[in-house]
């Protein structure tokens, strides 16, 4: 599962639990979404740093390195939707949920959603079988916020 943090990393010692394996894909999909307007503003990116700093202490890693395996996967992958069959069978419905929601507060981070950011939680929310009910429920949450 998720596997191209671990392949990327230069020590292959990563804890199994599959729990950082969420985070990390979380945070990858953030990453997309941060990108989707076509640049990451400064406090989209430290919204990103900051989760990936609490993820590098349980993972002994720097939360550099897990930001530069996610920003090498972006560059080399063609699409993000090898995450979607892994977060379908692996995410419980609390766990996508809150995936969402760490989306919204990406996009949201830098005080301005742009219809391409939207555009693609939208869609990873349709693809991981989020109503669509609940998906403008957290935008509202993260929006008020």
């Amino acid at each position: 599962m998720f596997n191209f943090f671990k392949k990327n990393t230069s020590n292959n010692d990563f804890e199994q639990d599959s729990s950082f394996d969420i985070e990390l894909v979380a945070y990858a999909l953030a990453y997309e979404v941060a990108i989707a307007d076509g640049s990451i503003d400064n406090d989209e990116l430290a919204r990103i740093k900051v989760g990936l700093e609490n993820i590098s202490v349980k993972l002994s890693q720097s939360s550099e390195e897990l930001f530069q395996v996610i920003e090498e996967h972006t560059e080399n992958s063609v699409s993000f939707y090898e995450f979607v069959e892994d977060i379908n069978s692996n995410f419980n419905k609390e766990q996508k949920l809150a995936l969402i929601k760490l989306l919204w507060e990406t996009a949201y981070a830098d005080n301005v959603l742009e219809v391409n950011e939207e555009r693609l939680i939208r869609r990873v929310a349709d693809l991981i079988r989020i109503k669509s009910s609940l998906v403008l429920k957290l935008k509202e949450e993260v929006r008020t916020n």
